[in-house]
């Protein structure tokens, strides 16, 4: 990161564009410094009512600390109760969230590199 680079965004912004980004961004799960998104990619019963669905996706958290943004990837199923479970995806559901990840993934990366100057990294697991 270079010195010229001084720009960050407020709070306040960055939800305006996370919102904009599309249905992804959930405010309620977001703070100032973590961000929550998700994507509801598969219904697997669209037989039965909206409220009564369940949907295999993933769920991305975003951590903004001094040194940049670095976010964790999970899928799995959204369930009934309206949460997010870890589940092993079938290979070609994978490919399906792994598509629509990526199309989140550019979007998200380019708006922080353009608001902040940061790059989007993924989350490095530190072994204990």
């Amino acid at each position: 990161m270079t010195d010229s680079i001084t720009k960050q965004p407020s709070r306040g912004r960055l939800f305006k564009l996370f919102t904009e980004l599309g249905p992804y961004f959930r405010i309620k799960q977001s703070n100032e410094s973590l961000f929550f998104f998700d994507c509801l990619e598969i219904c697997l019963d669209v037989e039965k009512e909206l409220e009564e669905r369940e949907f295999y996706g993933w769920w991305v958290t975003i951590e903004k600390s001094d040194s940049g943004y670095a976010y964790q990837r999970f899928d799995g199923l959204y369930n009934l109760a309206g949460d997010w479970v870890c589940k092993k995806i079938s290979a070609e559901n994978k490919k399906q969230l792994d598509q629509s990840f990526a199309v989140f993934f550019k979007q998200i990366a380019t708006l922080l590199k353009n608001e902040t100057g940061y790059e989007l990294v993924e989350f490095e697991h530190s072994e204990a």
